[in-house]
């Protein structure tokens, strides 16, 4: 069989090795200057870059991925599904397969936290801990493909039409990619990149069937192999691989592999390369293989990579990695024909710094520098150290710049520039000419040569070229071999240098907060109206360009958008009272993406909540009259306010125990005058919504008025309350309403109803609207007078529904007072009927004091109820009927020399009346008595003071009730 380098190289002349034209190149890379490939005519920056690139070809060249790289891909498959294109389906290529793994996923370069690992053929969405790509649900599901011989269809993809089970990209490594449709998420056709565990590769040192070899790999079964970072293997691999390698046979080979072992096993050597690191490799290859190039081309990559000579010897491919050795043979001068040349570097040639590109994965994959020596090079000897060398070379600058794009760890790259600088300065170049001892030598060869001439004794030279004479003998050209320049020298761990972070156009802060809250809104027209207002938390982002506010009530689907702008305050008008609304809110970049929502909820209480409590509210009498005034309630839906009346002095006084006194004073009164009496008033505001303020405002009076009052009757009807009961009933001594339901009407069993009370019923608001109790006996004041009524009730308020565990939905969205608001929801108060026949009385109506004219007084209680749910409990129902002192008088009366008779227009109540009389030019000895006093009047009689009757003229005075 041919040699296929032969071919490739197109080798002419009889060389022994068949790869002259690499070794040369490869050991170009030291001395002397390389011959540059097609694919190193890029800069280093812009290879690192390209391998990064989504690529859009329909015919573009897979690369291979040896170690761990990351990498873009070509984009072989693009299409959108649905009606609205919301769905974007990709397929990637990463690389030929069979890759190791895919250790993580860049979305425009953000990394993805995934729900699951990243595995073969098993699809993944993103984690709702990732901030970029979960919006409430996955934007993104990949399904990984590592690229085996025997892979099937995407079941992601095959979901389309377009993407059959026979779309197997078998032998490739792709990711099968779904990215839904997000504006804030996605500007543009996403970038995507990985970062590959490459191809899994075959080492004879795993291999049992092998001589040095102890394990399960196999050579021509590809599922035995593994990951490896090891470039002679990775060479290996290249130089064997059929599909887009060489494909250069087993035969070629040594059975065993035995120089490629021992090479591996050179590359493999652990180092500690710096003091208290952990121990790495002595050398490395995570590189990308670009197939577009010559396959010579990429050879010569791994051969400069891990500084080793191939060599085609006696029908197989050998490898040797320059590193410390010994020489196989020595040359003297009985083997040296003719002279011999001696030649030291020239300035071309020799360095006093060595720059070596890497590719630096903490630099995100791209292009990094080492050097030699350092920048910080006060740990080196002062012989090694720039300034010197750079003297030595007469002041001038040599700087060596070297591209190995395959390692990723600085200390490597540092080596190899050691390596390379040491070589340049210290190597002398022999040529000469042997007889056929040399047919043996092979190139890397280390060989001694013994020569007087140049004082030569053992000196350890390595063979860089080789040629094979017509004569037989033998042409080499040898370079000074140093085992001290392969010693791993100690290093200064590499600084960490702070990542330059630039602001993420797609990772936008949400608003601090949002926070709700509602208010009444008057118009000039005097519309009230309830307004929500919006409070936005500024957002830290430094590029928010305008919040977006967006509202619905919570029992709609869809939100409204109601204002985009910078301003942090909004109020949304005319909202419904006791709903409940959401509000969210996103803030926009300049890019024009947004944050994710920032939310809230209220249920609105503007016209609801209850009005302010009444304050200032003073009491000054005046004759009769309590003049009672406060200070007008702000709240824009107040309506009026209520006042009550209770007997108590001592500050016990409590608005459900009190009595109405005027149910409604109409705004914008803040004033009134009522009846003096004696105990505690109290006000509340009312809103328009029926509403109550929170506490009662109460002032107490001492002062009943100055005129004088004379009780008449009392008539209490507790605690038997033994009149006539209309919708309510009697319980525990106090009257409550009936309900609309009796326990046993019901439906259903008593032990399975568990959302009620034994004590309220089946339903919820079974109580009765009113009822009423009409007193068991009518008051009798004897005679049509005008006497003041005097109400008096004690009364409680009670709601079976409205306990505390009974209460649906949330405790902070309830609208009421913390401790209810039953006494507001019902009530009951005292009606009065007049009669002066007993017969025909007047229709019924509300009192608490006043003065009626009559004789007959009935009286009933009303009980009502606003919401049915609550009741009034009347436990002390007592009426009081007085009558104010009167005066009755008469002047200039005339009485005659008989009995007078003085009648009164208006009758007392009472005889009990005083009386004086006054007689006009009265004689000495005369007087008058007085008779037949009755309530009617009186009878008068002057006499002299012989008793016998005489008429005067006299004035009277009557005081009583």
């Amino acid at each position: 069989m041919c040699n296929p380098f032969e071919e490739i190289v197109n080798v002419v002349e009889d060389i022994v090795d068949g790869v002259v034209g690499i070794v040369e190149d490869v050991i170009g890379w030291i001395i002397p200057m390389p011959e540059i490939p097609d694919f190193s005519q890029q800069n280093s920056e812009q290879q690192a870059r390209g391998v990064l690139v989504n690529k859009f070809t329909a015919n573009g060249h897979i690369p291979i991925v040896y170690g761990t790289r990351k990498v873009g891909g070509h984009v072989v498959f693009l299409e959108t599904s649905g009606t609205d294109n919301q769905y974007l389906y990709m397929a990637l290529v990463l690389s030929e397969g069979e890759i190791n793994d895919i250790t993580s996923i860049q979305i425009n370069d953000n990394t993805v936290t995934w729900s699951g690992d990243i595995a073969d053929n098993t699809q993944i969405t993103v984690g709702s801990g990732d901030a970029n790509f979960y919006d409430g649900a996955s934007l993104i599901t990949c399904e990984p493909h590592f690229g085996s011989d025997s892979q099937t269809a995407s079941s992601l993809l095959s979901t389309l039409s377009s993407w059959t089970s026979n779309h197997r990209l078998r032998g490739l490594a792709y990711l099968a990619i779904r990215f839904e449709w997000n504006q804030d998420k996605f500007g543009s056709l996403p970038s995507v990149t990985a970062i590959v565990q490459g191809k899994k590769v075959y080492n004879p040192n795993l291999d049992g069937t092998v001589t040095g070899g102890s394990g399960s790999h196999r050579k021509d079964d590809s599922s035995t192999w593994a990951y490896s970072d090891n470039p002679i293997l990775q060479l290996l691999d290249y130089l064997r691989n059929e599909r887009f390698g060489m494909g250069i046979a087993n035969s070629y080979f040594d059975s065993n592999f035995a120089d490629w072992q021992t090479a591996s096993d050179v590359c493999d050597a652990n180092i500690t390369p710096y003091s208290g690191a952990s121990q790495i490799d002595l050398m490395d290859s995570h590189i990308v293989i670009d197939t577009s190039r010559k396959a010579i081309d990429n050879v010569k990559e791994f051969v400069r990579g891990s500084r080793s000579y191939l060599n085609f010897s006696s029908g197989v491919y050998n490898i040797l990695v320059e590193s410390t050795g010994s020489a196989s043979i020595t040359l003297t001068e009985d083997n040296i024909i003719g002279g011999i040349s001696v030649s030291s570097k020239s300035k071309n040639s020799r360095y006093n710094r060595v720059i070596v590109n890497f590719t630096n994965p903490d630099k995100n994959y791209q292009s990094d520098t080492a050097q030699f020596p350092p920048v910080d090079e006060t740990g080196l000897a002062s012989a090694d150290q720039h300034a010197t060398m750079k003297t030595a070379d007469g002041g001038l600058l040599l700087e060596g710049r070297f591209d190995f794009s395959m390692f990723t760890s600085p200390y490597q790259a540092q080596e190899m520039a050691e390596i390379i600088l040491r070589r340049s300065r210290s190597s002398l170049d022999v040529s000469l000419k042997t007889d056929a001892t040399a047919l043996d030598l092979s190139i890397g060869d280390i060989v001694n040569i013994t020569h007087a001439t140049p004082s030569f004794s053992a000196k350890p030279f390595r063979v860089q070229n080789l040629t094979l004479n017509s004569d037989h003998t033998v042409s080499l050209q040898l370079s000074e071999h140093q085992d001290s320049f392969y010693t791993f020298g100690t290093q200064q761990e590499v600084a960490s240098i702070p990542n330059t972070t630039l602001p993420n156009p797609f990772t936008v802060q949400p608003p601090a907060s949002v926070t709700l809250s509602d208010q009444l809104i008057q118009y000039n027209d005097g519309t009230v109206i309830v307004a929500l207002d919006v409070l936005v938390g500024a957002s830290p982002d430094k590029f928010i360009d305008f919040y977006q506010v967006e509202y619905k009530l919570s029992s709609e689907s869809d939100f409204i958008i109601y204002a985009q702008g910078s301003g942090l305050n909004h109020r949304v008008l005319n909202v419904v009272d006791q709903s409940i609304y959401d509000v969210r809110v996103k803030a926009v970049n300049t890019a024009g993406v947004s944050s994710t929502y920032v939310s809230a909820q209220r249920t609105i209480v503007g016209a609801i909540a209850p009005p302010s409590d009444v304050t200032d509210f003073s009491c000054n009498v005046s004759g009769q009259e309590a003049h009672l005034s406060w200070e007008a309630v702000t709240d824009l839906d107040l309506a009026y306010y209520n006042l009550r009346f209770s007997e108590e002095l001592d500050g016990t006084a409590d608005w459900q125990n009190s009595v109405a006194l005027v149910e409604k004073i109409s705004r914008p009164a803040t004033s009134i005058s009522v009846p003096s009496r004696k105990g505690t008033y109290l006000i509340k505001a009312v809103d328009k919504l029926g509403n109550f303020s929170s506490n009662a405002t109460a002032i107490i009076s001492n002062v009943s008025g100055v005129l004088n009052f004379n009780s008449i009757t009392t008539q209490s009807e507790h605690p038997t309350f033994s009149g006539t009961k209309t919708n309510v009933v009697l319980l525990d001594g106090a009257l409550e309403l009936d309900s609309s339901e009796l326990f046993d009407s019901a439906s259903g069993n008593f032990d399975t109803n568990t959302t009620r009370f034994f004590d309220s019923g089946a339903n919820n608001a079974d109580f009765l609207s009113t009822g009423n109790y009409e007193f068991a006996n009518v008051i009798d004041i004897g005679a049509k007078h005008t006497a003041r009524v005097t109400a008096s009730i004690t009364q409680s308020s009670d709601n079976p529904d409205d306990l505390f565990d009974n209460k649906s939905g949330n405790f902070d969205d309830a609208s009421s007072n913390f401790d209810g608001d039953t006494p507001a929801n019902c009530n009951a108060h005292l009606e009065i009927a007049t009669s002066d026949d007993n017969s025909t009385y007047t229709d019924f109506r509300n009192f608490v004091i006043g003065e009626y004219e009559a004789r007959y007084l009935k009286f009933k209680v009303v009980l009502t109820s606003r919401d049915l749910a609550s009741t009034p409990v009347v436990s002390a129902v007592t009426v009081t009927v007085d009558m104010q002192d009167r005066i009755f008088s008469g002047n200039d009366i005339v009485s005659g020399t008989t009995t007078k008779s003085v009648t009164f227009t208006n009758p007392f109540k009472s005889g009990n009346y005083a009386l004086g009389i006054t007689g006009q030019s009265m004689a000495t000895g005369d007087y008058f008595t007085v008779s037949n006093k009755t309530i009617n009047g009186f009878d008068v009689a002057f006499l002299n003071s012989s008793n016998s009757g005489v008429s005067k003229t006299f004035d009277f005075i009557a005081k009583g009730f």
